[in-house]
């Protein structure tokens, strides 16, 4: 009651004030009123969040165990044992439980060191799919492009049609995601993006692809690469699938790759003498050292490297004259480093190291030390 009557007190000793006055006492008012409103809303929220995750924590263990003894023990669960013993410990098969439940399976498939065949019958049992489609059709685009990068973790192919419509959305950022998940995800057409991909590829691009180009490669599905490095016009894409295809040791892409080395950006010709020494295509060794030296020196340095790596012994007289008439110490040091492990009738690199002095010397040194990890 008293506090009652000290409103009413309140009220009409403001009705006293000058007009002004009033409004400014109301604006005080209303404004600390909303201030402490807002710091009891936001103490409640954390103190429930913590409350929530400490218990989520005193869940994970448990789960953990029961999910582990699913993928790896001797006992084969049904996917209604697995959906009941989940919801004995977790009470409630609710949003939150879901994410954990998937947070929980990811950190088991990458952190452990066996391997199961049984990750599928936790994400049918748990309906992960469902709950994942959801978060595609109804979240912010945020919450999208981390939902995309689940179904890829996860390998959940049969979303794959969900994903198509998100491959064309305005926001930059989804769209790259969503057509990276079609790659990772599809099973009929999984490069029909590769020709839409504009712009420059960012490093983490690069990234993704090349991991996702790896699991096609491992299940025997890449595609020759040559295609996409013939006829598309995005030279940062240009430039990737070539390192993919030395990286791959795509045989089928030589002549392709050897027709780039007539094009007129120094990066594209760079990235085909690497991958054409990665493939081992000797039969062009001869035409890499006759244009050495007419080369862009970041070329130069890539011819060297792919001299290296096809290591035929025919290239003694040319890795003489490269280095002697190399002017950078970094073409020098990558010079020595090819001569240091490669295949002739005699040492040419102690041959070259006898002719040395000063800086130069040193590079010889350094090459031979076995404790340098990096040369």
């Amino acid at each position: 009651m008293e506090i009652f009557d000290f409103f009413v007190n309140l009220y009409y000793e403001i009705r006293t004030f000058a007009p002004i006055t009033q409004i400014v006492v109301i604006s005080i008012l209303f404004s600390s009123s909303l201030i402490i409103t807002l710091f009891i809303y936001l103490s409640m929220m954390r103190y429930y969040y913590k409350k929530f995750s400490k218990h989520q924590e005193k869940l994970k263990p448990q789960i953990k165990n029961l999910f582990k003894e699913i993928l790896f023990g001797d006992r084969i669960y049904t996917e209604s044992e697995i959906e009941n013993d989940y919801v004995k410990i977790v009470k409630k098969l609710n949003r939150e439980n879901i994410t954990l439940a998937i947070d929980i399976l990811l950190e088991i498939k990458f952190r452990s060191k066996k391997k199961s065949d049984r990750y599928s019958k936790i994400v049918d049992a748990l309906e992960f799919d469902n709950y994942l489609e959801k978060k595609l059709n109804f979240s912010k685009n945020s919450t999208k492009v981390k939902t995309l990068q689940k179904l890829q973790l996860l390998d959940l192919k049969e979303l794959d049609a969900k994903v198509i419509p998100l491959a064309y959305s305005k926001n930059k950022e989804l769209r790259r995601e969503a057509r990276f998940s079609h790659l990772h995800l599809s099973t009929n057409d999984p490069y029909r993006f590769l020709d839409e991909i504009k712009g420059d590829l960012s490093y983490w691009d690069e990234i993704n692809l090349m991991k996702l180009l790896k699991i096609h490669k491992e299940k025997n599905q890449l595609n020759n690469l040559g295609k996409w490095i013939n006829y598309s016009d995005n030279i940062s894409l240009i430039i990737f699938l070539i390192k993919a295809a030395g990286n791959f040791k795509q045989e089928d892409t030589k002549e392709i790759l050897f027709n780039k080395l007539k094009h007129t950006n120094y990066k594209v010709r760079k990235e085909s003498y690497k991958s054409l020494g990665k493939i081992k295509a000797i039969e062009y060794e001869e035409y890499l050292m006759n244009h050495f030296f007419t080369e862009h020196e970041e070329c130069q340095l890539a011819i060297i490297e792919s001299i290296g790596d096809m290591n035929t012994g025919n290239a003694v007289d040319f890795l003489r004259r490269a280095y002697e008439d190399a002017k950078s110490v970094h073409l020098k040091k990558e010079i020595a480093l090819v001569t240091y492990n490669y295949k002739a009738k005699y040492n040419l690199f102690e041959d070259l190291k006898s002719g040395q002095t000063g800086f130069d010397k040193t590079i010889f040194n350094h090459i031979e030390t076995q404790l340098i990890k990096f040369k």
